[in-house]
């Protein structure tokens, strides 16, 4: 009987213990007058591709999200290779999926770490701003972890938490959505300082 009760009560702690982890996210302070929460009966709720942004622990993208419809135009950060790096379709990566509607700062490593970004993904080496336009439908949330195996590390030594604090914008096909999504020429992107991608690089 003791046995009986010990596992009922771990299996009540273990459902608790779900329950909080499947709260609703509060919605950030720093998006309040500039964006609106869309339920996913909201015509629009499909836009924002949620599917694509959340991901299991160790996969990267964000832990869960809210869809948002942008009600004023707001700037958004991305952090790329710099023009002289293209893929073999001649291609740069500045205009990816992943955004932040905080701006960059700090040194680059922390950053990295701060928005769970692979070595292999991205360089973070110049900084793009660009503009989401008011009626502009994405998903925002926190950032889910990445293992060594999702980075590709074989060592097992390149790997990120998850961080509940920097919460990171999916922007679906961005390069589609130039009336949501407004971006300025390259020339007026800067080559961060690696101590403080805030500031240009001297």
């Amino acid at each position: 009987m003791i046995r009986h009760i010990s596992w009922l009560g771990a299996s009540l702690l273990a459902l608790g213990t779900a329950c909080v982890q499947a709260d609703p996210l509060a919605f950030p302070a720093s998006l309040q007058g500039k964006a609106v929460e869309l339920a996913p009966n909201d015509p629009d709720y499909a836009r924002a591709a949620v599917e694509y942004a959340v991901k299991p622990a160790g996969q990267g993208g964000v832990s869960a999200a809210l869809v948002v419809k942008i009600t004023q135009d707001i700037p958004v950060y991305r952090m790329w290779n710099g023009p002289g790096d293209v893929n073999a379709q001649g291609n740069t990566n500045r205009l990816g999926g992943w955004w932040s509607y905080d701006a960059p700062h700090g040194p680059v490593d922390g950053y990295r770490v701060a928005y769970e970004i692979c070595r292999d993904w991205n360089k973070l080496k110049w900084v793009a701003t660009c503009t989401l336009k008011a009626g502009a439908v994405v998903a925002i949330g926190p950032g889910q972890s990445v293992s060594a195996q999702t980075c590709g590390d074989p060592t097992g030594a390149e790997q990120y938490p998850a961080n509940p604090v920097d919460w990171q914008t999916f922007v679906n096909k961005p390069w589609a959505r130039t009336s949501e999504l407004s971006c300025p020429p390259e020339s007026a992107d800067y080559q961060a300082d690696p101590l403080d991608i805030a500031k240009p690089k001297p």
